[in-house]
């Protein structure tokens, strides 16, 4: 399963994660973990979804069947994602972790600049490790 964060036209984060199924359970898990429940969220009319307004109340299920041309920026993310798998690991095994790894990238691409200063801070924020600690 994908799901897409869409600013100003562009897409400024991706989220993905692999289901044992499309049933309302795992969707509805996804969408609870990555999406906030007041904000505007557009799918397909895929009947997993069906009951999933409860929770999130400005979800939009699309009517039409064009196959997939309603979410273009969608679709324009998983080939990019499935050209770094095959050009970058050629076979997978385990799906997962690379969805992790290229989430990662992805969202982290527009932060190069706080990259350093984050880092930093989540250090100081941290309680001091002695060398000590570090012996076995």
């Amino acid at each position: 399963m994908v799901g897409i964060e869409k600013v100003r036209g562009g897409v400024s984060r991706w989220y993905g994660r692999v289901i044992e199924s499309a049933s309302r359970a795992n969707l509805g898990s996804f969408m609870r973990d990555h999406i906030a429940t007041d904000a505007l969220v557009k799918t397909d009319c895929w009947s997993g979804y069906k009951g999933i307004e409860k929770e999130f109340p400005n979800l939009e299920r699309e009517k039409s069947g064009k196959k997939g041309e309603n979410f273009n920026l969608m679709h324009r993310v998983i080939m990019m994602f499935k050209a770094w798998l095959r050009g970058t690991h050629h076979s997978v095994m385990n799906l997962q972790p690379y969805i992790n790894e290229y989430t990662y990238r992805f969202n982290r691409q527009k932060m190069k600049e706080g990259i350093f200063e984050n880092l930093i801070v989540r250090m100081l924020a941290q309680p001091p490790y002695p060398y000590k600690e570090y012996i076995y």
